[in-house]
């Protein structure tokens, strides 16, 4: 069994087709944020008012704002497979090495604190070494992971309910924890609270457009028959997240997205 997976996630036809149906998605995604962005600044540039020297500054303003986008939709996907990968490692530890199950009921909550610390760093390193997001800072990017939280809480709700599997309660309701924490803490004030609930609602759309792009790439990876079934859905999509970072790392490499700027 180990052979057959090795050799069909190693076949290099496969993986050249999945990687081109991510980057081809990739591209969409990005091609409709500067869309829209574009006709938002036509619409302000309409105002006949604007001089030369304020058009040149809301040019150089909407150029770092739609950098600034694509920069937290990459981060979005960073954030959400930093988590993945910890699920799955929950999932194949729980369900596929029985003979280390005495000692992760012994020690599930201790492994569970790693795991959450290894995401973590591998998010940071994701976001600052591999594909340096300059544009975000520190508070743009906790609400980017918050709604990453809520993107992972919405995959193991379709895992419940449409797989009709609890297996995931108790990390969904670790999840739901995670994120009410955010908001309302020990010594939160109600600016604190408000701040939250506004990066929050902020970053939104970014969800909608996560939710199409990793749906599409999951869709057609268990169409094409490269994601199989057997993993199960949490190591499958992860596997789609995985290929989603190569083309944002091909992406980012190349300049390509940069040219549309």
């Amino acid at each position: 069994m180990n052979t057959y997976y090795a050799t069909h996630y190693f076949n290099f036809k496969n993986i050249g087709v999945y990687l081109l149906a991510s980057l081809l998605g990739l591209i969409i995604v990005i091609t409709i944020v500067l869309c829209i962005a574009k006709l938002q600044m036509h619409k302000k540039l309409q105002d006949d008012s604007l001089t030369t020297r304020k058009i040149r500054r809301l040019n150089r303003e909407h150029q770092t704002k739609e950098l600034t986008i694509i920069e937290s939709f990459f981060e979005m996907v960073f954030a959400s497979t930093s988590i993945l990968i910890f699920l799955s490692l929950y999932y194949i530890l729980d369900e596929r090495i029985p003979a280390v199950s005495v000692y992760w009921e012994k020690y599930q909550d201790l492994l569970l604190l790693l795991f959450l610390c290894f995401s973590v760093i591998l998010n940071g390193w994701l976001d600052i070494v591999l594909v340096p997001l300059e544009e975000l800072d520190s508070d743009q990017k906790a609400s980017i992971r918050l709604v990453s939280t809520f993107y992972i809480i919405l995959i193991l709700l379709y895992i419940k309910f449409i797989y009709n599997d609890d297996n995931y309660d108790s990390l969904m309701m670790y999840f739901i924890t995670l994120a009410v924490g955010r908001f309302i803490y020990f010594d939160f004030t109600m600016h604190d609270f408000l701040s939250t609930i506004h990066g929050f609602v902020q970053q939104l759309p970014l969800l909608i457009l996560m939710g199409a792009y990793s749906g599409f790439i999951c869709w057609f990876g268990f169409y094409s028959g490269f994601l199989l079934t057997s993993n199960g859905v949490i190591v499958s999509t992860l596997l789609a997240h995985l290929f989603m970072i190569c083309s944002i790392y091909i992406l980012d490499k190349t300049k390509v997205f940069r040219l549309l700027l």
